[in-house]
């Protein structure tokens, strides 16, 4: 029971950004205020919560990021920039202990100072939530050497402790001592130190979120809009409706609705790949398909599969194909592993019949059909392999529950994650499909070539962790671990009057709506 809970929470990011960006159903009715006065963002899920311990990721941050200022941010070069602390780095060596300085005078909505010791209560209570990124926190301890002075430490090194304080990993959203000493408050009600807070008597739960400016926030010249109102609005087709004729300036966009903007000068689209999508081999010590304990095996699924064709049939113009489980300009990618697996069935053939099964084998596979790209790409992937001899007996589950319930009776040998997995750090990103703990990792798999890889950049410095990025990369591609196909990309649609719609760099998520602008 415990396990079925953990990877409910541990993936439901993933969920949560399929579900927003797809969406299905009638279209809300919602209220909101567009032009220079306001700004209006369409999603087609309503958050389930308030609460930054609680709320998925992905396009649900547009809930948060108003009201919750984080300790640090992200710069659209990548680097981590100030945010609620000025001051932050490792210390010693080790990458084990770091430290944050409050930035002078930060305060919270309700106009209390913000303490080092408030910092630390938050954090604990982050620590004890059912988020997608709380285990990420769960191995840290805190400690105030003085009033402004937060210290991190982790049991074992971790190279990008930074990154565990921006909005992308949600901790470093610090909610209030008010917030916290009423919990189930924070479901409904925002308790921060952001640009805005929550408006709930201009709000209906379920069709459309205010905020408004909060008068304590640290830097009055951020705040750029009298109102940001997020309208809840199912159908994506209802979205660009609303988005031409000016009802919502912001939305996420899919491959198909994409380009039916095109010709509207007054609008544009901004894609980048963020997740890769494919499979994870599952049962690598052979024990469901004793043929996948063997490496040639595994790698003669790689060689079978025409990547190009199988990305332009699913994603069109919006997805990249890939063989490593790393996506472009992510931390990690490899032009090395990119080269492993060229589209050679010839190949395939002999590395299965040297391994014993020039007859073929059937793949147990179980995925989520509640995502049509997803069960679009899978039954693509499954025609290919019959090439090579090779059988994909597919399970569909019709929700995300019903996969995670699949998944768990480990009668499959593979799986596909939906819409796919990635937009991280690779000491973050590999975790849970490939180490020996890893959420993702059902079977308990161990494999010391990895482990050893991983440990390496949890270790690294500046000066080599690119390099140590790579190699875990180079391991899990070299094994075929996975059996990576594309690099969906993400896709944004907006008003052109906005400006500073991008992706930063290394990020899987496009910058805040706190950083727009209509000047």
């Amino acid at each position: 029971m415990k396990r079925r809970t953990a990877l409910h929470v541990s993936l439901g990011a993933v969920a949560s950004l399929a579900l927003a960006a797809c969406g299905g159903g009638n279209g809300g009715s919602g209220a909101g205020d567009t032009g220079p006065a306001g700004l209006t963002i369409g999603l087609s899920s309503a958050p389930n919560s308030l609460d930054p311990a609680q709320i998925a990721t992905g396009p649900f941050l547009n809930y948060l990021d108003p009201a919750y200022a984080t300790l640090l941010t992200r710069n659209t070069d990548g680097s981590l920039g100030a945010g609620l602390a000025d001051k932050w780095g490792y210390e010693g060596s080790g990458n084990t202990e770091f430290r944050l300085r409050l930035r002078n005078g930060v305060k919270f909505a309700d106009g209390t100072p913000i303490t080092a010791a408030d910092v630390i209560k938050s954090f604990q209570y982050f620590q004890k939530g059912s988020g997608p990124n709380a285990s990420y926190y769960r191995p840290l301890t805190f400690s105030a050497p003085d009033r402004t002075t937060v210290a991190v430490k982790s049991p074992t090194p971790n190279p990008d402790m930074g990154a565990l304080f921006t909005p992308q990993f949600l901790g470093g959203a610090i909610i209030s001592p008010a917030g916290l000493k009423a919990p189930k408050k924070l479901a409904s009600a925002t308790f921060g130190a952001g640009p805005y807070v929550y408006s709930a008597a201009q709000s209906v739960s379920g069709d459309h979120y205010v905020y408004v400016p909060n008068k304590n926030f640290y830097d009055q010249s951020a705040i750029h809009f009298k109102k940001i109102t997020v309208r809840v609005i199912p159908n994506v087709n209802s979205q660009v409706q609303a988005l031409k004729s000016g009802q919502i300036d912001f939305m996420f966009g899919t491959p198909d609705v994409a380009p039916t903007i095109k010709g509207d000068t007054s609008l544009t689209v901004v894609k980048k790949p963020t997740t890769w999508a494919g499979l994870f081999l599952l049962d690598r010590e052979g024990k469901v398909v004793k043929g996948l304990a063997d490496v040639r095996v595994r790698r003669a699924l790689n060689h079978a599969i025409d990547r190009e064709a199988i990305t332009k049939a699913v994603y069109g113009a919006y997805g990249t194909p890939v063989s490593q489980p790393a996506m472009p300009g992510y931390d990690g990618f490899s032009p090395e592993a990119q080269k492993m697996y060229p589209y050679d069935p010839a190949r395939a053939r002999k590395l299965l019949a040297q391994a014993g099964y020039a007859d073929g084998l059937t793949i147990p596979v179980n995925y989520g059909s509640f995502d049509p790209t997803t069960a679009k790409l899978v039954q693509a992937v499954q025609g290919q392999l019959a090439k090579v001899g090779v059988t994909l007996k597919l399970k569909a589950a019709t929700n995300f529950g019903g996969w995670i319930d699949d998944l768990l009776t480990k009668k499959y040998a593979a799986t596909a994650l939906s819409p796919g997995q990635g937009g991280d750090a690779n000491f973050y990103a590999q975790q849970a499909g490939f180490t020996k703990t890893g959420i993702m990792n059902v079977f308990g798999v161990k494999d010391p070539d990895v482990d050893a890889a991983y440990a390496r950049l949890a270790a690294s410095d500046a000066g080599s962790s690119d390099a140590a990025a790579k190699n875990l990369t180079d391991v899990i591609t070299r094994e075929a671990l996975a059996l990576p196909v594309s690099g969906a990309d993400l896709i944004v649609m907006h008003d052109k009057k906005l400006h500073g719609v991008q992706f930063p760099q290394g990020s899987s998520l496009p910058t805040s709506a706190t950083v727009w602008t209509t000047r």
